[in-house]
Formats: C-alpha cells, structure tokens, sequence
C-alpha cells in the first residue's frame, strides 16, 4: 500500500487565520495554526505511516493555490480523488465548487507516477468527495456518506470501483469520516466497523446492523465525542482515521477502554499521531491520507 499526502503551502498555512464552512463546525473561523507544531504533527503522522512499513508519496502542494481564498483545504488530500489500488484512480467533484481546481491539479501529480485516470460523467446531479468513502477491496464493499456527496455519485464510484455493493449512510455530518471508520484484518478483509450511531438515521445503522449479522462482523458504537461532536461540543474525531490492515492510525484515542481492549483482542494495532493543528481547519488523519 502506498499514502498519498500533501506537502504544506511555501507561505504559512492560513496565516491569516482560517476561513470556516457553515456545515463543519470543527473548523475554528479565524484561528492561525500554530506552523512549527504543525510542521511537527505532520512529520510525525508521515514517520508513523512509514514505521508500520506502508510507503508514504508526498505530493506538492500547488502554487497556483498559495494565494487563493480557500486553497489550503488541498492538503485533505482524501477528497480530491479515490484509487482501485491496482494503479487506476478516479477524478472526484467536488459539491463545495470552491474547491473544484483541487482535483484537476492533482491529475497532473498522478499522471506522473503513471496512474490512469479516470473521471466522473459531466453531471450536476453527480458530485462525490473523498472523506465520504470507506472502500473495502478484499471484500469488494464500499461505504458511502450521502451529504457532500450524491446517490449519483456515490454509484458512479461503486462502479468504477466494480464493488459487489454499496452501502449509503445517512447522516447529517459533513462527511462519513467524521462519524465512522472501517477495521481491517492483517489480510485486508473488513472485521468490525466503528460507527457513533446517535449521529447516524436509524435506518442506516439497521442496515449496518443487518449486514454485520449476515457477515459476521463487529459494530463498535462510538459516542459523539470520539466523533465530530454533537451540537456546540466538538468531539475529538478519534473516529477520523487511516484504517489500514491490522492497523487504525488516529489523531486521538476512543474514550472507551473496553473498545480499545478488543481491537487489541483482534491483533488490531492502534497508533495515536496528534494533528491538533489540522483540525483546527476541519480535518483530521483520514483527510489528511488518501490510498494509493
């Protein structure tokens, strides 16, 4: 497996403070990132990344957005694009349009290392971002979100793809990510996902109920803090992380001592990599990382 991430901006990272989107209340309007802790969250996720022996391809950051409003959000390199993991990758779009140049400059940087590109049909009723999915490709599954993404779009991205199914999650939260997390085993094959049910509809956690008793899978119910948070509290977004076989990095630990015990029970190996100066734009260790 390789990580794709993005490398910081040559001028500060929102040196004039951040610019907060109505929908992500994690996002802190104004804040200036500390950059020397930030520059030292990121080389310790990148050196976290490597110690579990998973290649780490840092893409540059574009100067065409060094200076644009809302071009820092590129180095949630998560959204731009998704990958087969067998060298293809599709171009997603973007319903934030503000964000729209993000995945064509990123189409020049994996034409470069060879990867063929495809794109999503010419559709206002298709839009998809990448914090949105979790795909499982041992077991040919993929999760989707159903808020910055549309059902249009998420099934042009099962296809792509080419998944035996797809299963959309409903929930008010500006991204899947922020409220769920798929486990791998060592071989790669999904056994458990971590979801907070109060931030999810009823009829999205009784098909993730159905599914998990037909597979013999494991749900872990998370409260809102070990997620986005509910209303005015702001949860930590432990939940927000890179789920690699037989290993969950996150910026934060799960609350519950018991849910730790058993991902430890299923040889689950969990490292915690602080990004506390990403998040005060949004996005945690999930955004921050994109499969290649």
């Amino acid at each position: 497996m390789k990580i794709a991430i993005s490398r910081l901006p040559k001028n500060q990272w929102w040196e004039n403070g951040i610019i907060g989107y109505k929908d992500n209340p994690v996002m802190k309007d104004g804040a200036i990132p500390n950059q020397d802790l930030l520059f030292k969250e990121r080389t310790n996720l990148i050196n976290t990344i490597k110690h579990n022996k998973i290649d780490v391809i840092e893409f540059p950051f574009p100067r065409e957005l060094e200076k644009t409003k809302f071009g820092h959000d590129f180095v949630f390199i998560r959204d731009t694009f998704i990958s087969d993991l067998n060298g293809k990758v599709l171009l997603l779009r973007f319903s934030q349009k503000n964000r729209e140049a993000e995945s064509k400059i990123i189409a020049g940087y994996l034409e470069r290392f060879n990867y063929k590109i495809s794109e999503l049909p010419n559709n206002n009723n298709v839009f998809a971002e990448g914090g949105e999915f979790y795909f499982c490709p041992k077991d040919r599954l993929l999760f989707s979100g159903a808020n910055r993404n549309s059902i249009k779009g998420a099934e042009e991205v099962a296809s792509f793809l080419n998944v035996d199914e797809l299963i959309i999650i409903e929930t008010k939260a500006f991204h899947l990510d922020t409220v769920f997390t798929t486990v791998l085993d060592k071989n790669g094959n999904l056994c458990a996902i971590i979801v907070c049910k109060e931030l999810i509809s009823k009829k999205s956690f009784d098909r993730l109920n159905k599914f998990a008793n037909e597979t013999h899978k494991k749900i872990f119910n998370i409260p809102s803090h070990d997620a986005i948070g509910l209303n005015k509290n702001i949860g930590s977004l432990a939940v927000n992380n890179l789920s690699a076989p037989a290993l969950l990095i996150s910026s934060n630990s799960f609350s519950d001592p018991e849910l730790i015990k058993e991902l430890n029970n299923m040889n689950i190996k969990l490292e915690i990599s602080p990004v506390s100066q990403f998040q005060l734009s949004g996005g945690s260790i999930h955004c921050l990382t994109n499969e290649l």
